[in-house]
């Protein structure tokens, strides 16, 4: 079986994905994040006028999928969920940016073990610091971005 290549447009970007016709609506907005660093919990994709709400469901036309198609164009809108989340989301992805630098950064050698341990704590406390208001996906984001910053302890 061929992969489907696919198109998604909209909120300032133009992605190509070659993704396989059993994939997922989920597995779909997990490359869309890959490629485009919207996260998949605030992703709306529209195909032919209609959400594709249901994670779960295969695109291809296999075992009652979709039917979406080879080079078939999918529309890329933020959920209603962004705009409650949207302070969260951008100070969260202000400290992403700070992890993505220190990381340059240790590659190159040029930081000492104990200024980037410091480094990796002033970063996990911003993080404690953001407001989730509540919110499951605000608190799996951040939850991640700690994680990527521990990681780079090792």
């Amino acid at each position: 079986m061929d992969n489907l290549t696919l198109k998604v447009v909209g909120l300032g970007h133009t992605v190509s994905i070659d993704i396989s016709p059993s994939a997922t609506v989920r597995d779909l907005q997990k490359e869309v994040e890959s490629q485009t660093s919207l996260p998949a919990a605030y992703q709306r994709l529209i195909f032919r006028g209609k959400k594709l709400d249901d994670d779960s469901r295969v695109l291809g036309q296999d075992n009652d999928g979709l039917g979406i198609e080879h080079r078939t164009r999918l529309m890329l809108l933020h959920n209603e969920f962004f705009a409650a989340d949207k302070k969260g989301i951008d100070a969260i992805n202000a400290q992403l940016s700070g992890i993505d630098d220190l990381e340059k950064k240790i590659k190159e050698g040029s930081l000492q073990h104990k200024v980037v341990d410091e480094l990796i704590t002033r970063i996990c406390c911003n993080l404690d610091a953001v407001d989730t208001n509540g919110s499951e996906r605000l608190r799996a984001m951040r939850k991640d971005a700690i994680r990527k910053a521990e990681s780079l302890a090792n």
